[in-house]
């Protein structure tokens, strides 16, 4: 009976054992883990070829169809933009750099407070405009000026 009671006892440590170790096992690999959201693709698959935010103002002008226009286009890259231009007959052109949210973005274009001139910018997760970029047209030029800059960056658990 004695030796009955030892083999039960020993066979319920081992499994207590046993399952103390698969346990830290577990926790081990979970916290190598980090839950971030969906990522978003660095690649478009398909580039729409119209603008996805535009700003348009006329300029009086009596002889011209003159006007200051902004254009944001897609490219290849999902966070990055080509910024098309124009203030009467000056075109250029400037590239826009979306941090990634791990959201899809959304580019706006608000009116600035110049008479030409406008703010570019996205939303971010709660939906509020970040100001990002100015173009302006002033002095027969046109003028890019970063408003602010943006940046994201990923911490992961030791």
């Amino acid at each position: 009976m004695k030796n009955r009671v030892f083999f039960i006892l020993s066979i319920i440590c081992i499994s207590c054992n046993n399952q103390s170790s698969q346990n830290t096992e577990a926790l081990k690999d979970s916290a190598k883990k980090v839950i971030t959201n969906d990522p978003i693709s660095t690649i478009r698959t398909t580039i729409n070829p119209k603008p996805v935010a535009s700003f348009s103002k006329k300029i009086p002008d009596e002889l011209n169809d003159w006007k200051f226009a902004v254009n944001i286009y897609e490219t290849k890259e999902t966070f990055h933009y080509l910024l098309k231009m124009q203030y009467m007959e000056l075109r250029a052109t400037d590239t826009l750099k979306i941090p990634n949210f791990g959201i899809a973005p959304k580019i706006e274009i608000h009116e600035g407070t110049d008479p030409y001139s406008c703010i570019i910018g996205f939303l971010d997760k709660e939906n509020s405009f970040k100001a990002y970029k100015m173009v302006i047209a002033k002095d027969d030029r046109l003028k890019v000026t970063v408003l602010h800059h943006y940046a994201v960056e990923t911490y992961k658990a030791n």
